[in-house]
């Protein structure tokens, strides 16, 4: 199978547009990329355990930093699926640029958060009210990784407009935590794992959301889907099949995991595991699109099943 990783890398648009072509390969092609996190290390498991070899289709696999960078590597036409969040989705359709769901990826389940907001152990944030003056950094700004944590800190006595939100790669904020060019972060796993002996759990941002959301999704163009619907509909298969893989089997989809992520197999043992859906419902997706609309992100809700595809 065919495939370029870059895990602690990053691919711009443009080292992504340098990816080749490989159409005269017996299976179709489907040029990828994901977030360093494990909300989208599903590709992965279906990959190694060769789920997309059995639909019929091979994959190149890179990595990029921020979700607004695949939608712009997709548009730009050197990716044919990305990994994105439900919010830049949204976005896109608002802006008239016809993207769509074509596959489920990681949700969040309030009984098992793997993000966090984090602060140094040493911090004197109490409180939400605290963080009026602070520095946080997030993955991306106007997006799921700051109106996340500001809802939590307006539902829980603060005031988020008095944060300083600063977008950071993930990998970069254990560092950042540890040598306190912030006052806060909010990672992802395997980042929150990563960050602990620097830096303490301080609050459960997602649960301010909702009880059950999509963190991301799968996504490409409308006219790439209706050119290639039997490569999207292999590829929701394929996902959908190495999702439930996933969710019970946490020591070998781990492992995985460590080589791709090059990551200690005891940080991938020690981490909260995040919960992966076998197909995308608009009820997973639309509690992040009203926090984005709540925020001005977007300057009006989007009704969540006009997102996915139905070719």
């Amino acid at each position: 199978m065919k495939r370029r990783t870059a895990i602690g890398g990053l691919f711009g648009s443009a080292a992504l547009a340098a990816l080749p072509n490989l159409a005269s390969a017996a299976n179709p092609v489907v040029r990828m990329a994901v977030l360093p996190i494990d909300t989208d290390a599903v590709a992965y498991y279906a990959s190694d355990l060769g789920y997309f070899k059995d639909a019929g289709i091979d994959t190149e696999i890179g990595v990029i930093q921020a979700g607004s960078t695949v939608v712009s590597a997709i548009l730009g036409g050197s990716l044919d699926i990305g990994f994105t969040n439900v919010i830049a989705l949204a976005a896109a359709r608002l802006h008239n640029i016809p993207l769509v769901a074509v596959g489920p990826g990681g949700i969040y389940a309030a009984n098992n958060p793997t993000a966090s907001i984090m602060i140094p152990k040493d911090s004197p944030i109490k409180t939400a009210a605290d963080f009026s003056g602070k520095t946080m950094a997030c993955s991306g700004l106007k997006n799921l990784g700051q109106w996340a944590p500001a809802i939590w800190i307006d539902k829980n006595g603060g005031d988020s407009s008095k944060v300083q939100f600063i977008e950071m790669p993930f990998p970069d904020m254990p560092l950042a935590l540890g040598s306190h060019r912030v006052d806060s972060a909010f990672p992802a796993e395997p980042f929150v794992t990563q960050s602990k002996n620097v830096a303490r759990i301080f609050g459960d941002a997602y649960a301010a959301i909702a009880p059950q959301f999509s963190i991301g999704v799968w996504v490409t163009t409308k006219d790439w889907a209706d050119a290639h619907k039997d490569i999207v509909a292999k590829f929701a298969q394929a996902i959908g099949r190495a999702a439930a893989w996933a969710n019970t089997h946490h020591t070998e989809s781990g492992a995985i995991l460590a080589k791709y992520g090059k990551l200690e197999p005891a940080v991938t043992q020690a981490m909260s595991r995040v919960k992966y859906a076998t197909r995308t419902t608009a009820s997973d997706l639309q509690p992040t699109i009203d926090l984005a609309a709540h925020y001005g992100a977007l300057p009006s809700s989007v009704p969540a099943d006009t997102l996915i595809y139905k070719g």
